[in-house]
Order: structure tokens, then C-alpha cells, then sequence
């Protein structure tokens, strides 16, 4: 019950989020991407952190919340690893990406995120087809993260198609003669 709690909650985060940054526009709606964009990335540094932490330096298996022994088997394949790195490292560093791109404003930002955040996706994807196809078990944190991911994805998609181009201080827009055009 605990982790299914955890999961709608990185949901509905990133639903009403996204919904609330685009619906305000540009008075304040990049703000609230940006800030749903934070608090996803923190929670995905948490998930990585702690799956980390306790393979790489405590050297066990993370537990699963509600049960079951669906984290160890997937810690045990042979999936747990690229080249000899953990994917939760690799999530980790990604996941601190995000987080940044999330605090700085412009349109170089909002393509970082958006990219960061789609390859992020794209890897979860991947990883969750491995889970289901290949080791045949499912792993509590690996869900998290793959939902978290995608939220993240669904924010900075929101941030860059209604945002870019805008002026971070007025959210308008420079045009060519000179004047001010608002985005939609």
C-alpha cells in the first residue's frame, strides 16, 4: 500500500503540475513546471540515492517496501549493471542533471531538460521491458523511479513546447520589429 501511495503521489505531482504550469501560461506557469520539475527530480535523487547507497556502499539488497523479492532479483541479473556500473548510478547522475536544468531558466535549459528527461524515459522504457520480459520480476524502486522519470518527462515536454522563446523576467517573447508578442 505503502509504495502504491508513493506512486499515484509522483502522479498526481506531475499531472496537476504540468496541468496547473500550462493553464496559468505565462503568468507563472514556467515557474510551476519548473518547481514540479525540482520536486520529481528530488524525489528520483532520494530513489536512486537510496538504491546506491545500499548496493554500491553497504553492499545489500534494497528492500522492497510492500514485500516480495522482486528487488533482489532484479539486483541479481545481470541487468543490474552496464560495464560494470550500477543503472541506479547512472540514474543518479541523471537524475542530478535534471535537478539542475530545473533550476536554471532559458530556452537552453528547457532543451536540456527536455532531452535529459526524454532519455531518461527512453531508458526507463527499456529498463521496465527488461523487468517484465527478461528477469520476469519487478522491482519496487525501479517502478518508482520509471514513474518519476516519466512525469519528469511530461513537465519539461510542457515547459519547452509552451515556454520557448519566451523571456524568462516578462514572458513575452522578442519579435523581429521589436515589439512584444505574447506566447499562447
Amino acid at each position: 500500500a505503502v509504495i502504491f501511495g508513493v506512486l499515484i503521489a509522483f502522479f498526481l505531482i506531475g499531472a496537476i503540475g504540468s496541468i496547473w504550469g500550462v493553464r496559468r501560461g505565462l503568468a507563472g506557469g514556467e515557474k510551476i513546471l519548473r518547481i514540479t520539475a525540482l520536486i520529481l527530480s528530488l524525489a528520483g535523487v532520494g530513489i536512486a540515492g537510496y538504491v546506491v547507497v545500499t548496493v554500491e556502499i553497504l553492499n545489500q539488497i534494497p528492500q522492497c517496501v510492500g514485500g516480495g523479492g522482486g528487488c533482489a532479483a532484479v539486483e541479481h541479473s545481470k541487468y543490474s549493471r552496464i560495464e560494470g556500473i550500477h543503472v541506479a548510478v547512472l540514474g543518479l547522475i541523471g537524475y542530478l542533471m535534471i535537478l539542475g536544468t530545473s533550476l536554471a531558466r532559458g530556452d537552453n535549459a528547457r532543451l536540456a531538460a527536455f532531452f535529459l528527461s526524454l532519455f531518461g524515459f527512453g531508458f526507463s522504457l527499456y529498463l521496465t521491458y527488461l523487468e517484465l520480459w527478461e528477469i520476469l520480476a519487478i522491482c519496487q524502486w525501479c517502478v518508482s523511479s520509471a514513474i518519476a522519470m516519466t512525469m519528469l518527462f511530461v513537465v519539461n515536454t510542457c515547459r519547452l513546447i509552451v515556454f520557448y522563446g519566451t523571456d524568462d523576467e516578462t514572458g513575452a517573447a522578442a519579435a523581429s520589429d521589436g515589439s512584444r508578442v505574447r506566447a499562447v
